[in-house]
């Protein structure tokens, strides 16, 4: 008897040791899991969008590849069209990427949003919690401030995208835009940063910056409006139209980006009036998946 009790307290050891590796495994699996869903939008683990079409209803089609880009500056050619055709050729090539960016965001809106319940309901597993807190530091959200993180996570109207982008790049012929891919005026400080110095500037520490591409530079400036501060008020206004149900529009957002300009008013009336001008309202009824929440 002796020597069976024997054994079996030499097996248990052993068997716990098996438990270990299978938890460290598992662990690791989930961990790398993780990593993926939360970096998706972060362009590391994100397949290129091969081809993206739209619907008659959309106004426009493209078979633009959005691919990823060598460390070399992608340049567009917006100079070589006539005025008419320029502005045609600026919003087919913008549309189909800052929808995909919306999308993007749309889906991280939505897993915010499950998360969210299993936070109220106290049942958060390890996976989940690594997720929110991917979540909180993408958009500098401080305190775990679940509130504050769904104001954040959203969407910006394609117009009031479009429409930015056409005052401050000229519809794609300014400076910036030609050697920069920089189409949203935003702007770096230091003598390190990679940025363009422009002319007129009386600090040489202040440049414009600098992307790869198109993609990259719509991304950003997605990201500057949902996490910066002096667009605190644009987020509030954003999450009050979702509460009431209503379309998140172009002309009604921009008149909380008076920072964004120091020609405050002129400015907001100025995108308005582009919107308007060249239909572009019409891009602000797009559903996404799940967007009304």
């Amino acid at each position: 008897m002796s020597k069976m009790r024997n054994k079996k307290k030499s097996k248990s050891p052993h068997i716990s040791y098996k438990y270990i590796i299978a938890f460290c495994v598992t662990f690791a699996i989930c961990n790398s899991f993780v990593e993926k869903i939360a970096n998706k939008n972060e362009g590391k683990n994100n397949p290129y969008v091969k081809s993206i079409k739209f619907n008659q209803a959309q106004g426009y089609k493209s078979n633009i590849k959005i691919q990823k880009f060598s460390k070399k500056i992608a340049k567009n050619n917006f100079k070589d069209y006539s005025v008419k055709d320029r502005k045609k050729k600026f919003i087919t090539e913008l549309f189909p990427i800052i929808q995909s960016a919306n999308q993007d965001i749309i889906e991280k809106r939505n897993i915010f949003f499950e998360i969210k319940k299993k936070v109220e309901s106290n049942n958060l597993n390890v996976l989940e919690a690594a997720i929110l807190k991917k979540l909180f530091n993408e958009y500098k959200v401080k305190n775990n401030d679940l509130a504050e993180l769904r104001k954040r996570i959203d969407i910006v109207p394609i117009s009031l995208v479009i429409a930015q982008a056409a005052i401050e790049s000229g519809w794609g012929t300014s400076r910036f835009a030609q050697e920069g891919n920089a189409y949203f005026g935003q702007k770096v400080v230091g003598t390190k940063v990679n940025g363009i110095k422009p002319n007129n500037s009386e600090d040489p520490l202040i440049k414009v910056r600098i992307f790869e591409n198109l993609n990259d530079s719509v991304k950003a400036y997605l990201n500057n409006l949902n996490t910066h501060f002096a667009y605190k008020n644009f987020r509030k206004s954003r999450n009050e139209l979702r509460y009431f149900g209503k379309t998140l529009e172009g002309v009604v957002l921009v008149n909380q980006l008076k920072k964004y300009s120091e020609l405050g008013d002129v400015y907001i009336n100025n995108v308005q009036e582009i919107i308007k001008k060249n239909n572009l309202d019409k891009f602000d009824y797009i559903e996404y998946r799940s967007a009304q929440r």
